[in-house]
């Protein structure tokens, strides 16, 4: 058999195959005979020259859902003429968006199906996410739109309080307990000197959460 000229269009296949079954299957229900059933015309030894295993390729998998859109979240971090406040909250009404657009699609995310990429997505949130976030809380400390002497726990707190707490993918509140856990955190950051809860965020999490409610 010829050499791949091409390796990163094979490993796309894989992962795009891969996720698909992983949405539609579950991690756990998914094998590599799968994955080799699906594609048609790879076989399992040109599955193991690319990936060891089948949790190397989940691996694979989340790493990419999460680089997906940090273009943006970039452009964001780089625009120099934004302070460290005015950047989080671009971000944040970034992330809010997005999961506005997934609100609109019915699209679920493909790791509430699959415990091992949920874990995955929260290690993913403590880590990399986070490091990202802490340097621009830094960049607020430098400039003084931001007030505190821990920017990664904050950080973290952030994102666990977007990604998890108010998460309508995660839990299912009603419109009201979430207008009391925005306005709880809403206080408790505006005391502590980071007053991130613009009314543009606050409009943007009533649209979000008024769109993930079920149909009646």
């Amino acid at each position: 058999m010829a050499r791949n000229k091409y390796p990163e269009v094979t490993i796309n296949r894989i992962l795009d195959t891969a996720m698909k079954l992983f949405m539609s299957k579950g991690y756990e229900h998914t094998t590599i005979q799968d994955i080799i059933d699906e594609l048609g015309d790879l076989s399992k030894g040109a599955i193991y020259h690319h990936f060891k295993s089948k949790e190397e390729i989940m691996d694979a998998v989340n790493k990419r859902m999460a680089e997906q859109g940090i273009g943006d979240i970039k452009t964001i971090v780089d625009d120099s003429s934004l302070t460290g406040i005015d950047k989080l909250r671009k971000m944040l009404l970034f992330s809010i968006a997005s999961a506005q657009h997934e609100a609109i699609d019915k699209t679920v995310p493909p790791f509430l199906k699959n415990p091992q990429l949920l874990a995955l997505h929260m290690r993913d949130t403590l880590g990399s996410a986070s490091a990202l976030l802490t340097g621009v809380i830094e960049e607020g400390i430098q400039d003084g739109s931001i007030q505190t002497t821990q920017p990664r726990e904050l950080s973290q707190m952030i994102l666990l309080f977007f990604n998890v707490w108010i998460n309508p993918w995660m839990y299912s509140w009603t419109a009201d307990e979430m207008k009391g856990i925005v306005h709880f955190m809403k206080d408790l950051l505006d005391k502590m000197g980071v007053p991130i809860f613009s009314n543009e965020i606050l409009q943007s999490l009533e649209v979000l959460y008024s769109l993930s409610q079920p149909e009646k």
